[in-house]
This record gives structure tokens, sequence and C-alpha cells, in this order.
């Protein structure tokens, strides 16, 4: 196959039309018409994965994570972008419209949070879910279960001393957002990452919030990813971000 049909797969999967203003995704690095034997999976560009994709020989690596996002005002020898195009590898880059498909990360996120009933509300601008528990759960054990879920290092919560039972979750940094779930009548909010003064809004305004870790709750994306673009390519994905590169002591 050729970058270009691997392209109209993801294209068809997540459009790429649908990436917030901000967004920077699609081909971002190399041609459409290479061909490709072999594609590698991972959150972000680092050296480390553009070493074992030319370990692999891989041609293509997805990534979650643009790989270029800000304007570039140069590409030296020690810079990722540079490593790739010496090397002959493509990067297509599927960032907030995976994060909004109906099989993209939140989507996925809803089995590995234990939620059903899912839905896609307006207080989420369509990034995010509401979701609820079959029956409430105390918040240290929520959390809990997420990091199994997840096989999380480790995972953050507030405890509003209300059980979990109406979920708002949003993969990445969502911290932002959590006045607005305020109105989707929920009890609990879930995101990647969270400044201090979250924990300390979350307080004030009696909500359960959790940090689930932004590499471990969008990392899984790939698992079910590989298995659409296998069925549909014949090719076998090879993860490349395997480990979270943040430890937690």
């Amino acid at each position: 196959m050729k970058v270009y049909e691997i392209y109209r797969f993801l294209d068809q999967l997540a459009p790429f039309d649908t990436a917030e203003e901000f967004d920077n995704c699609g081909l971002l690095v190399g041609d459409p018409d290479q061909e490709v034997t072999k594609i590698g999976l991972a959150l972000d560009i680092t050296h480390a994965v553009i070493r074992q994709a030319v370990k692999e020989g891989i041609d293509l690596i997805i990534t979650h994570h643009p790989v270029i996002f800000h304007p570039l005002k140069q590409v030296q020898a020690d810079s990722t972008v540079y490593q790739l195009i010496r090397n002959g590898i493509s990067v297509i880059s599927a960032h907030t419209n995976l994060d909004k498909a109906e099989t993209g990360v939140n989507a996925v996120l809803a089995k590995y949070y234990c939620l059903q009933n899912i839905a896609s509300p307006l207080c989420l601008d369509d990034l995010g879910r509401l979701g609820n528990l079959p029956a409430p759960m105390p918040v240290p054990e929520y959390a809990a279960l997420i990091k199994k879920n997840l096989g999380a290092s480790g995972v953050r919560y507030y405890d509003s001393g209300k059980p979990v039972q109406k979920v708002a979750y949003i993969s990445g940094s969502g911290g932002s957002m959590m006045q607005q779930v305020l109105s989707c009548d929920i009890d609990t909010f879930i995101t990647g990452d969270l400044k201090h003064d979250a924990f300390i809004d979350a307080q004030n305004l009696g909500l359960n919030l959790i940090e689930a870790g932004h590499f471990d709750s969008e990392n899984v994306v790939f698992f079910s990813l590989a298995e659409q673009i296998e069925v549909s390519t014949n090719l076998s994905p090879i993860l490349l971000s395997r480990e979270n590169p943040v430890k937690t002591i």
C-alpha cells in the first residue's frame, strides 16, 4: 500500500476536517506516494521511537500527538523531523480528530473506565464523553480500578465525599473544561493531566476529580486502532510507545 491509502483509511475512521482549529493533523512528514510495508504506532515521535522504527524497517508512523505542532523555523540534524526525513519515514498524526471519532480515544476509554450509556455532550464540545457506572463506587476504589485497567504507574484524585456514579471524561489535558462539565449534572470528572489549581477548584465545587495520566489514558487507543488497520490493510502495525517514559516512584 501507499501512504495516501493509509491516510484515506484514517480519514474515514477519524475525519481530519473534524480536528480542532488549533490542531495540526494529517500527513505531516513524508511522501503520499511512498510504498508502505510496515506501520508503526506511537503517541509521540521521539528519537527512541525513530530508532526502533528504523530497526523494524517501518516506513510509516501513525501518531496521536502531532510531530509538528508549532511552525518550524529550522530543521537541524538533531531534530526528529530531520531524522524522519533522512530515514525515509512518513508520519501521519491524528490528534483531536481521533479524540472525537466513534472508535477513537474517548470511545475506547469507556471500556477502561467501566462506563455505560455513553454520550457525546455539548458541554465537552464533542471531544469528551459522558457515562455512568453500573453501581456507585467510592472515589479511591474507582481511581484504583482505573489505574489497574490502564496499567498506569499512578492515578491522582480528589474525593469530594460523594460516590462515583455520573462521569464526564476527556482524554489529554482537559482541566480547562471543568467549569463546562458542571452543566452536565455529574459527580466525577476524569482527564489525562491536571495542574494543582484544578484540584483546588474541584474541592471548592464539590466535584470528584481524577487524573488518569496523559500517556496511559491515550496510548491505549492504539490496541484497537491496530486491529482496525490490520483488517483494512492486511498490515500488522507495531506499537512503538509501549512504556510511559515518565516514571513515578
